[in-house]
């Protein structure tokens, strides 16, 4: 112990230092823990929960409700569409020579009689050329020539052109189609001849004699307005027509 005597550390500085820090540490984790544990925390915990269960229940009710309005407008919309989309089968009822009605069969092709087909041509013939001075009944004829043609159809397409070059309402004189024949040409296709003869006064102008082909095809009606308009299904889909001589 003299004047080269070391002094030792104290360690009892350092040792107060490390417990302080200690002390800080736990006195910060027993104020967090008071901190989560304490009443105000709990109730904004338990206030979060159920302001989240109300938002996704609120979520919940909105998706389904737009699931039911989706729904409902396709519930509509084929409601719609097959209110007007009625479909309608022509069914042919033919009876014997006692009245009874014998199997019902619907309308197709191979049912349909060749006299009805022929008439059919013939009808059209006589709507599309025939010319008259009233003009209400020469548009009545001009719409029945147009229901026996086939829409869209070559046929269409050539009684436009037809109509458009010699406007039905325009004829100068009136002119009566004489159908002379009307026969199966090959299996969808009908030769026809006829004569128009152009008429003044009673008197006759001239006389025409004409010879066409007329291509057929059968579609039963699916709807109200085909059934009214064409029962059958019978539609020109093309024509041609020419002129064999000139009489007069």
């Amino acid at each position: 112990m003299g004047l080269f005597s070391r002094r030792e550390k104290k360690t009892p500085i350092l040792v107060k230092a490390d417990n302080s820090a200690l002390s800080l540490e736990a006195i910060e984790k027993t104020g967090q823990e008071a901190f989560e544990n304490s009443p105000w925390q709990q109730a904004k915990e338990g206030h979060m929960g159920i302001y989240m269960s109300l938002a996704s229940s609120a979520a919940q009710w909105r998706t389904g409700v737009y699931v039911m309005m989706i729904l409902l407008a396709l519930s509509v919309g084929c409601n719609v569409y097959l209110a007007n989309s009625v479909r309608v089968r022509p069914y042919i009822i033919q009876v014997d020579r006692h009245g009874y009605a014998i199997p019902v069969k619907m309308t197709e092709v191979a049912n349909v009689d060749q006299r009805v087909i022929l008439a059919q041509v013939g009808q059209f013939i006589f709507n599309s050329r025939t010319r008259v001075m009233d003009r209400q009944a020469q548009l009545l004829f001009s719409e029945d020539a147009y229901r026996s043609v086939a829409r869209n159809s070559e046929a269409s397409k050539r009684l436009d052109n037809y109509f458009r070059g010699a406007p039905p309402t325009r004829a100068a004189h009136p002119v009566l189609v004489q159908l002379e024949s009307i026969l199966p040409f090959s299996r969808h296709t009908y030769q026809a001849k006829w004569e128009e003869v152009t008429e003044s006064d009673a008197l006759t102008l001239s006389t025409s004699s004409y010879t066409g082909l007329f291509t057929v095809a059968i579609s039963p009606p699916t709807d109200m307005e085909n059934l009214l308009s064409n029962p059958m299904g019978i539609y020109i889909t093309d024509y041609s027509i020419e002129t064999d001589t000139l009489l007069n």
